[in-house]
């Protein structure tokens, strides 16, 4: 498996606003989060299958962690379990 470590910057997004409609999110946190989401830090750390991700707006900061194969809990940018 390729190594993803460092610290990545996006350059597009594409259709996030309707993901999060479709996920239920309301109006209002898809305003914000698209705006925050345009220009997000993330950094990863991988050790083997074992992820480290934060991501970084100007808005929220949120981190998981999770090994490859193996069922883990997130949550959607208004804190829903997904």
């Amino acid at each position: 498996m390729p190594n993803f470590s460092g610290n990545w910057k996006i350059i597009r997004s594409e259709n996030f606003e309707e993901l999060l409609k479709v996920l239920g999110v309301n109006v209002m946190l898809r305003k914000i989060a698209v705006a925050a989401a345009s220009k997000p830090t993330v950094e990863i750390k991988q050790e083997g299958d074992t992820f480290y991700i934060k991501t970084s707006t100007t808005v929220r900061t949120t981190e998981i962690n999770f090994k490859v194969g193996e069922e883990f809990e997130e949550q959607t940018v208004d804190g829903r379990p997904c």
